[in-house]
């Protein structure tokens, strides 16, 4: 009986996570944690997004021209909510960056057999992180280390994480070429086994690709850049995928973002391959020192729509 409860737990608890292209619970991982990047479709493995490069590539932290605090929060499918905050101190050639990601869902209800519910209960997952980058001239470096936790009905487990980055810059700073390992580590058995993490492999590149400015005593200029991300499953985690019956494919994400006036930012990005939520869309208010951020990714398999939204503090 307590195998089929467990079995039956992870079933439910899962199945918002199967929802978002994913195959566990902690491929939230794997989800932007902000607007800003949600927007993007995620290619941002080589453009400078704020705090939140703590997990995607941490060598863009020293890329940034403020330090920067940031907070966010993503209303996502099947009632789970997105919640992230993080700081990101800058000084000379180096960063240093700490912060928050946490997923969860309620309302579940727990049964041993058929009939009324036992209770109910939750699904819970955390990473809190802490980087540092360095940049040396055009190429830069960074590390985040990630303790993790995840709790599913009465069942909790620990587990330690590590990403780290690189980057390198050309043409005064006009193209950015970066690559990434995510999520190395491993977690304590959860009951009966543990749950692998979403390791995989990002490259991508940013490029401003054309700039234009109308004439006239209001001048408006125009920054249109492009982003593009490859993104891979690899080592363990693709292995243990595998041998339960699901195989996570590559993604392809590209971007265009355009910057109008140094006002807002408008992106939109589209992922190829195997995925729910290929489009995506948002915007960026320049408020200085402040910056407003909205996001939107709508599944097209009727799940529904994800809104997110942040903001960020420049200091």
């Amino acid at each position: 009986m307590r195998n089929f409860t467990f079995l039956l737990f992870v079933f439910v608890s899962f199945s918002p996570a199967l929802a978002q292209d994913t195959g566990s619970g902690l491929d939230f991982l794997n989800i932007s944690p902000t607007a800003k990047t949600l927007s993007l479709s995620g290619a941002a493995t080589a453009t400078p997004s704020g705090p939140a490069a703590i997990y995607f590539n941490p060598s863009l932290l020293v890329l940034e021209e403020n330090s920067s605090a940031e907070v966010n929060y993503t209303l996502w499918i099947a009632d789970v909510s997105n919640q992230f905050a993080a700081i990101n101190f800058i000084r000379n050639n180096s960063a240093l960056a700490a912060g928050f990601f946490y997923s969860g869902s309620g309302g579940f209800e727990a049964r041993d057999t058929p009939g009324p519910s036992s209770g109910p209960f939750s699904v819970n997952y955390l990473s809190i992180s802490a980087a540092a980058a360095h940049r040396m001239g055009p190429f830069s470096a960074g590390v985040t280390v990630q303790y993790l936790r995840e709790e599913v009905f009465q069942y909790r487990a620990n587990g330690f994480g590590i990403t780290a980055g690189i980057s390198a810059s050309f043409m005064n700073e006009r193209v950015r070429a970066a690559a990434a390992l995510t999520n190395l580590g491993e977690m304590e058995s959860l009951d009966l086994e543990a749950t692998p993490l979403p390791t995989g492999f990002n490259a991508g590149i940013t490029a401003d690709f054309l700039e234009l400015a109308t004439s006239g005593l209001n001048d408006l200029p125009l920054l249109f850049r492009l982003h593009l991300n490859w993104h891979q499953p690899v080592g363990e985690n693709l292995n243990r995928h595998s041998s339960s019956g699901f195989q996570p494919d590559p993604v392809f994400s590209s971007a265009i973002s355009t910057d109008i006036g140094d006002l807002f930012v408008l992106m939109a990005g589209y992922r190829f391959g195997s995925s729910e939520r290929p489009f995506s869309t948002g915007i960026s208010l320049k408020l200085d020192p402040v910056r407003v951020n909205y996001g939107m990714v709508p599944f097209t398999t009727g799940f529904g729509t994800v809104h997110s939204f942040g903001l960020q503090y420049l200091f």
